[in-house]
């Protein structure tokens, strides 16, 4: 799967009806039935998806001026533009398969190696542990998750896990 190709973002269009598009058919429908709002199943993945299309469009599509702004703002671009200005970035966002994976550390095993030996062993974890509110090691050795309890994900399904891991990783 990769985040730019691939129909992953659940989105909500004026007309009240839920889609997963990829990230550069945000315009699409724009003249009769706009999407107007992101529609994951948690706030915290919301706002992270936010953050994420801002955050593509700053990076790929960025205005020239103030007045620029304003003309994309009115009129925004068609898809086929926006496809072609992110798959500039592609190779940036392969959230499975071999090789750099979307947001990963490829220095963190060594480092991880150096500090510890073992520390492969430890390093797998439940999906669960991917959300923000999961009990961290030592409240989990403590005993001490009263409010969040421990073990309550089992699975999430593949978009769900990006927007996880982008939250995760952009509020730690």
């Amino acid at each position: 799967m990769n985040l730019i190709e691939d129909k992953w973002i659940p989105a909500r269009r004026r007309s009240g009806k839920v889609e997963r598009i990829a990230p550069w058919e945000i315009t699409s429908g724009y003249a009769d039935d706009p999407f107007t709002q992101l529609a994951a199943p948690r706030p915290d993945f919301n706002g992270a998806l936010i953050q994420f299309l801002i955050g593509l469009l700053q990076t790929c599509f960025a205005p020239e001026d103030a007045r620029d702004w304003r003309q994309k703002l009115i009129q925004p671009p068609p898809d086929a533009i926006l496809k072609a200005a992110f798959l500039s970035v592609i190779s940036a966002f392969p959230l499975d398969g071999n090789g750099p994976l979307f947001m990963q550390d490829l220095t963190l095993n060594q480092e991880l190696e150096k500090l510890d030996p073992n520390a492969q062993k430890e390093r797998i974890k439940p999906i669960g542990d991917l959300l923000i509110e999961a009990p961290t090691a030592k409240t989990l050795r403590d005993n001490t998750d009263l409010f969040v309890k421990r073990g309550g994900v089992g699975s999430l399904c593949t978009g769900c896990v990006a927007a996880a891991l982008f939250v995760l990783q952009t509020n730690a």
